[in-house]
This record gives structure tokens, C-alpha cells and sequence, in this order.
């Protein structure tokens, strides 16, 4: 364990490095160190809690668009804050109570990961030409090889705090950490909501925008939000199996319906792969043998029950959403929702009960679908007040109920599917009416053998019924993906020759690596988008931007892709506008080309890669040596915003717009309408600050796409082997080792297998926030307690 010394000196070099980085902060040194203080002082004043807190705000604190910051980012004043605050405190409070040590093979295979990537940030240093700090470089700056570095490193700062939080024999830190993790999972499902109702709308799945939630890093591609989801998952469903009240319940089911949506809308065959490998594997590692039951408990579903009602459930929403829709689908989810809590009300009833309640319910379903003809939305609006009317009558009965309150129950349950195959034919005809009593059939065979079973088929306990509607929902939503969302199936018919492209990147990635000292050593921490920019051809070329400053003054240096360009392959930089920035604009800039240029302008309402509208414009600039004034006027429609409750976000943006085309831009300035000035450091004098750049269609050209290969092009052999071993050395202490009994261990290992799983198609852990919480959950893999409260691997440090 760290002396008092070291914990002084690893508190003050936290808070001083960030300091440093707060105080140049691009959006305020002031805020910014004003929020560094007060994190710092929460960690020291409440350390467990930022096991809460720093999980749940990794995803929704990344503002580079708005800064021009890619080295560094306001994550690293987060995880700076915590450890300064967090070593203060372990130096004012001594020792702990429990005292345990750090694993032996944690410290040596973290130790030769360390030592590769020491080796490859110099090796970075060296392929840029030389270290030479920058607030504002791109990815083929020095600075970047710092970027992807020091994740681990952060993660190595914050390793002896997590040991002291963990030495706790009662857990309480793997279970603040595992709701942090819940809740950082919330946190970006809320941002890729936000998203989706903002430009597309909350049910369109034929459109071809992609999720990215808050995660700037897919400005260029990749799959930052699906790592996170993979990572974050497993940790919903520890929060609904261990809530141990309602709220938490439901915010538990709250958050595993708001994934299932947001993996969904990442369209990413890779999500939908990893889930279907980790998922099944929670599962298994979480199933309670019969004979752990406790006495009076009601069974549990195996996961092969499970698996049956989730494939009946899909084939009925695929009867039902075919023709009638997302108005069938939900009126038939509220006809299963009373389902599941009708039977423990009428077990016991007699058969002449429950057929004289089926034909009272006829008859009243009939009556009510006629009046519903006569009514502007009839079906819709009686089966909603039939649904209300019904789940008011079952929250009040306490239980099994006698004689006539039996066939009424009954009716009323029979006349609500009437209605539901009423607002399904309102919808969609003859073919849809077909479709849900199809689905309807099915459901009333099921209650029929709940209601005269001997025991009951499925728990009684509201929990488990409300994890089964969720599971419907969410299944309801993959069948409405795939069957309403042409984009879907476009995506997997065309998977062969995707995976033989990126087959083809992989190969063009290891002919990089030229010399046996590339092989083993790699090119270099962050190197990959400036080695592929020499070594792919000429149709593969991305486009790229300089920032050029000298004695006379500062400027922007663009040049365009080297392929035929559509409105998506143009190569742009860009700077966020204030919400509710409005029109008509107007550009004026200097710009300097050697041949004659297409400059393109535009003002859009726009998140990352997406765009909803745009106002723009373009210039033919003639070739010369000397500045030229050029004024553009953006036309377009209206910028309106977007719904109140999910406004858009608005952003400028530059590029030229013929291929191979190069230019020089300096002084721009974009005008509102009353003449005002929307745009800061327009004379790049402070160099990219509040600059952002984005290539919305060519994906490629900066990553390896692929976890592996990016590991050894950028390490070399070295370095994969490294990562390998730690990896693997992971998940075996949770599979097959001494942390494998620990309540966190199926979780972790769920998060990283599918992890690794999205990582066979894409880098990752190019992303720093993601790299940092993968190598957390490694380190936590050695520290965990078996559950007679001992450490899971033990050895002197």
C-alpha cells in the first residue's frame, strides 16, 4: 500500500495537473475550477459516492464540439478530481480498517501493459516528428499518442482507491459501483432519447441515422456508444435483481427498456451479436438451481422457459405490428399486462363461471366496438378507458376473489381484447383484425391454462410480471425494428460484403506495420489515421485540415476527399451556434486556393454526423496566390428547432465541395440576421479552439476497426500480448478462479465479453472515456471478495 508520502504526493500531482488543465479550460478557467473544487472536495468529504458518480456522468461530459479539445477532455478533470480528492482523504484517514493487498499477477501484467505503452507513446512521439505540446491537435499530432495513452494511466491512478473502497467486507462498493454503472447506462440511454426525438422522432426506424448519444468520438465513426452499452448492460439487470425498493424497481426496468431501445436505434449488427452472446451468458451464471429456492418461494422461469416466451411473444408482435402497427402492438401489450394478474385473482373458478364470463365479456365488447364506430378515435379512446377501469379494479383486490366478482373480472378481460382487435382493424383493416386475434388466440389459450392449472405457470409477484411486460416491450420493439425499419433490413442484407470490406481494412491495417520493429513494438499510440492517410489509396482518402500560424498571422488549411463527393463525403469543420439561432446568414471570409475551388457553407440543425436542416450556400473561388474577400448567402427552410422538449442543436460548418480540392480560410465571419457576429476565433488566432471537424460518411480512415488490430498496430506483438494476457487473466478469476463467487462476478464478466465481442468490429478503446471504465472493470476483476469476505486474490505488494 501507498506510504503517506506517496498519497500526498498522488494528490497533490492530481490536483495539480488538473488545476493545470481547468485553468486552461476553453469554455471558462473559472467554472472549470470552480467544478474541479467542489468534485474534489465531494471525494474527499464522500469517496464511495463517486463510485456513483463518476460512471454516471462518464458518458454525458464530453463537449468537444464545443471546446475544439481532443487531448484532453473535461473526463480527465472528473477522474483528476476524484483521486486528488480520494487520496486526501485516504491520507487523513490512516490505514483501513481491512486491510487487504494487491494481487500479485494485477501488478505484473498491469505493469508490462504499462511498460508497452510507455514504449509505443514514444514510438507516437517519434512517427509525428517529435513531441510538441498543443491544446487543439488533431488525430495526427503528437498529442494524440498522449490521448489514447492515458487512459490507462488514469485508471492506474485511481487503482489503489478502488483496493482501499473494495477492502470492505460488506460490499457496499461493489454495489454504489455496479448502480453507477446502472445509472451511466441511464445517462447516455437519455442522451441517444433526446437524440432520436429531436431528428427522427421516437418510432422511426426506416431512416438511416445512428444513435451517438453524447459521445463525440463517432464524429469520425465508430462505436463508442456501443461499447458503453455493452459495458454498462449486465449492470441494469444486477440493479433490478438486487432493488430492494419499488423505486428502484421500477427505475431498474426503466433503464433495461431504455437500452433495449437505444441498441436497437444504434442499428449496429455488432450490439445485437455481443447481447446475444452476453446476455445468455448472465443468464446461465445468474439462474438459481430449484434446490436454492426458499421455502414458500415460487419458482423461478429457467432461461429455456424464458427463451420459449420470448419467441411466442415475438411471433405475436410480428402477427399483430405487421398490419396493425405500433396501435396494435401496444394495445396488445396491455391485453398481456392484465393477463399476467388476472389468474391469482379467479384460480378456482368454476367452468360455468368463466364461460358465462366470456359471453358476458362478448357481449359487452360488442356493445363497445359498435359504440366506438359512432366516436371521433372510438376504439382507441374505450379501450384505453377499459384498460384504466381494469387495472384500477386489480391493484384494489387483495387476492382470490368469490362468486360474481369472478365472471364480471372475467368479462371485463375478454371484452378487452374485443377492444384491442377493434383499434387494431380501426388501424389496419381486415388484415390487421386477422393479425391480432391470432395474437389474441394464443394469449387467451394461456390464461385459460393459468387460470385452472393446480399451480400457478408463471410468479405471481408484481416484480416478475413487470420484468416480463418490459421484456414484451422490448421484444415488441426488435420486431417493430426489423419488420417496420427498411434501414435494418438493408443492413443485414448487405453484411457478406461488408465484413469482405472490412476484411480488406484489416489486411491494408498489418501492411502498415513495414519493419520487424513495427511488428513488435507498433507505429505508435494514435498513429493509425495519419499512417493510413499515406498508405491508402487515393479513393480512400478522407480529407484532412491543418492549422497553420506564423509571424503574420494564423489560418485553416482544408483539403477535400480524393473520391467523387456527396453531401455526406464532404470533409467538414465546424463550430456549435447558440440554441435558437435563427436565419437568414451570411459568410464572409478570406480564402487562398493554387486551383479553382468549390467552397461550401451551410448552417444546420445537426448533432454530430445527421443532419435535419440546413441553410447553406457555396463560392467558385478562382486560383491565385493572394487573399480573396468571398461572401456567401445561405438559403434554405427554416431552422425551426426541433420539439420544444427535445430541441436540436445547431452548428456551422465549412468544407469544399470538389474532390482533390485544396484551400487556405482565414477571418470567417457568419452573420445573423441584425448584422451580429455568430462565431468565436474565426481568425484561428487561438488556434482550433471552439473548432470541431467531422467526416460523416468515410468511416475507415480513422480506425483499425478492430480491438486486436488496433492493440498491435499500435503496440506491436508486445502490446497484444500484454493486453491478451491481462484480458484473459480477467475473466478467468471470474469464470474459473477465486472471484468467481462474488454476487459482481456473471455481471463483469457479461460487460467485458461483450465488450470484446463489439471489439471484433470495431477499436474501442481509441475512445478514452471507454478505454478508462474497460480497464477499471479489469483491475476490479483481481479485487473482489469471495463471499466469505476474504480478498479474491491476495499477495504483498
Amino acid at each position: 500500500m501507498l506510504s503517506r508520502a506517496g498519497k500526498l504526493l498522488a494528490a497533490l500531482a492530481a490536483f495539480g495537473l488538473g488545476g493545470f488543465l481547468a485553468w486552461h479550460y476553453p469554455l471558462g478557467p473559472g467554472a472549470a475550477l470552480s467544478l474541479f473544487a467542489l468534485v474534489g472536495a465531494v471525494a474527499f468529504l464522500c469517496p464511495a459516492w463517486c463510485l456513483v458518480a463518476l460512471p454516471a456522468l462518464l458518458p454525458v461530459i464530453g463537449l468537444a464540439p464545443w471546446t475544439g479539445w481532443f487531448s484532453f477532455e473535461e473526463s480527465d478533470l472528473l477522474v483528476l478530481a476524484v483521486a486528488g480528492g480520494g487520496y486526501l482523504r485516504a491520507l487523513v484517514d490512516g490505514p483501513p480498517l481491512y486491510r487487504h493487498r494487491l494481487s500479485r499477477l494485477l501488478l505484473a501484467l498491469s505493469s508490462l501493459l504499462a511498460l508497452s505503452l510507455l514504449i509505443s507513446l514514444a514510438r507516437g512521439f517519434a512517427d509525428a516528428g517529435g513531441f510538441q505540446f498543443g491544446w487543439y491537435q488533431g488525430y495526427d499530432g503528437p498529442m494524440n499518442s498522449i490521448r489514447i495513452g492515458k487512459s490507462f494511466f488514469l485508471a492506474l491512478l485511481l487503482l489503489p482507491l478502488l483496493r482501499r473502497l473494495f477492502s470492505d467486507p460488506n460490499q457496499q462498493a461493489g454495489r454504489q459501483l455496479a448502480w453507477g454503472l446502472a445509472l451511466g447506462l441511464g445517462s447516455a440511454g437519455l442522451a441517444a432519447l433526446w437524440e432520436r426525438l429531436a431528428f427522427t422522432g421516437l418510432l422511426n426506424f426506416s431512416s438511416d441515422y445512428r444513435s451517438t448519444a453524447l459521445f463525440w468520438e463517432m464524429h469520425v465513426g465508430g462505436a463508442a456508444l456501443d461499447g458503453w452499452l455493452l459495458l454498462t448492460a449486465p449492470f441494469a439487470v444486477y440493479a433490478l435483481r438486487h432493488a430492494r425498493t419499488p423505486a428502484r424497481h421500477a427505475l431498474a426496468l426503466g433503464l433495461i427498456v431504455l437500452a433495449a431501445y437505444v441498441a436497437l436505434t444504434t442499428f449496429s449488427r455488432g450490439v445485437y451479436l455481443a447481447l446475444l452472446v452476453s446476455l445468455p451468458m448472465l443468464a446461465w451464471r445468474t439462474h438459481r438451481p430449484a434446490g436454492a429456492r426458499q421455502p414458500g418461494q415460487q419458482p423461478a422461469w429457467t432461461p429455456l422457459r424464458w427463451a420459449i416466451a420470448l419467441l411466442v411473444l415475438a411471433a405475436m408482435a410480428g402477427l399483430v405490428f405487421a398490419n396493425g402497427g405500433y396501435r396494435g402492438l401496444l394495445a396488445l401489450l396491455g391485453v398481456l399486462a392484465v393477463t399476467l394478474v388476472l389468474p391469482q385473482h379467479l384460480r378456482g373458478i368454476a367452468v360455468a363461471q368463466w364461460v358465462a364470463g366470456v359471453a358476458l365479456g362478448l357481449m359487452v365488447g360488442g356493445a363497445l366496438a359498435l359504440l366506438a364506430a359512432l366516436l371521433p378515435k372510438g376504439p382507441y379512446v374505450l379501450y384505453l378507458l377499459l384498460l384504466a377501469a381494469l387495472f384500477v379494479v386489480l391493484w384494489q383486490l387483495p387476492g382470490a376473489i368469490q362468486g360474481s366478482q369472478r365472471i364480471f373480472l372475467a368479462a371485463g378481460w375478454f371484452a378487452l381484447g374485443l377492444m384491442a382487435a377493434s383499434a387494431a382493424h380501426h388501424w389496419g383493416g381486415g388484415a390487421a383484425l386477422w393479425g391480432m386475434l391470432g395474437a389474441l388466440a394464443v394469449v387467451f389459450a394461456a390464461t385459460l391454462c393459468a387460470v385452472f392449472a393446480k399451480r400457478p405457470l408463471w410468479p405471481e409477484e408484481r416484480r416478475w410480471q413487470a420484468a416480463f411486460i418490459s421484456a414484451a416491450v422490448a421484444v415488441s420493439t426488435v420486431m417493430a425494428v426489423f419488420a417496420g425499419g427498411a434501414y435494418m433490413g438493408g443492413r443485414f442484407s448487405t453484411s457478406s460484403q461488408d465484413m469482405e470490406g472490412r476484411l480488406d481494412h484489416w489486411s491494408l491495417s498489418m501492411t502498415m506495420l513495414e519493419t520487424p520493429f513495427d511488428l513488435g513494438f507498433g507505429k505508435g499510440l494514435g498513429r493509425y489515421p495519419a499512417n493510413y492517410f499515406f498508405a491508402s489509396p487515393d479513393s480512400k482518402f478522407p480529407g484532412t485540415y491543418q492549422w497553420v500560424g506564423d509571424d503574420e498571422g494564423a489560418w485553416l488549411s482544408l483539403v477535400a476527399p480524393r473520391h467523387p463527393l456527396s453531401f455526406g463525403d464532404i470533409f467538414r469543420v465546424s463550430q456549435r451556434l447558440p440554441f435558437g439561432t435563427a436565419g437568414p446568414f451570411a459568410v464572409s471570409l478570406k480564402v487562398r486556393a493554387k486551383n479553382k475551388v468549390t467552397l461550401l457553407a451551410e448552417v444546420c440543425e445537426k448533432h454530430l454526423l445527421y443532419v435535419a436542416r440546413c441553410a447553406s450556400g457555396h463560392a467558385n473561388v478562382k486560383s491565385g496566390e493572394d487573399w480573396q474577400a468571398v461572401t456567401i448567402r445561405l438559403s434554405g427552410p427554416l431552422l425551426d428547432g426541433g420539439p420544444w422538449y427535445a430541441p436540436r442543436l445547431r452548428m456551422f460548418s465549412l468544407g469544399i465541395g470538389n474532390m482533390s480540392g485544396a484551400a487556405d480560410v482565414d477571418d470567417i465571419i457568419l452573420l445573423g440576421p441584425g448584422g451580429e457576429s455568430l462565431l468565436t476565433n474565426g481568425d484561428f488566432n487561438q488556434d482550433m479552439q471552439r473548432w470541431f471537424f467531422s467526416s460523416d460518411r468515410d468511416h475507415l480512415p480513422w480506425h483499425a476497426k478492430n480491438i486486436l488490430v488496433n492493440v498491435l498496430f499500435d503496440q506491436g506483438l508486445f502490446g497484444l500480448a500484454s493486453f491478451l494476457l491481462l484480458t484473459v487473466a480477467a475473466l478467468w478469476q471470474l469464470n474459473l478462479g477465486r472471484a468467481r463467487e462474488h454476487e459482481l462476478a456473471p455481471y463483469l464478466s457479461a460487460a467485458i465479453t461483450g465488450f470484446l465481442v463489439v471489439g471484433m468490429f470495431d477499436s474501442l478503446i481509441d475512445v478514452p472515456r471507454l478505454a478508462l471504465l474497460f480497464y477499471v472493470l479489469l483491475f476490479l476483476c483481481f479485487m473482489l471478495k469471495n463471499r466469505s469476505g476474504q480478498m479474491a486474490c491476495a499477495g504483498p505488494i
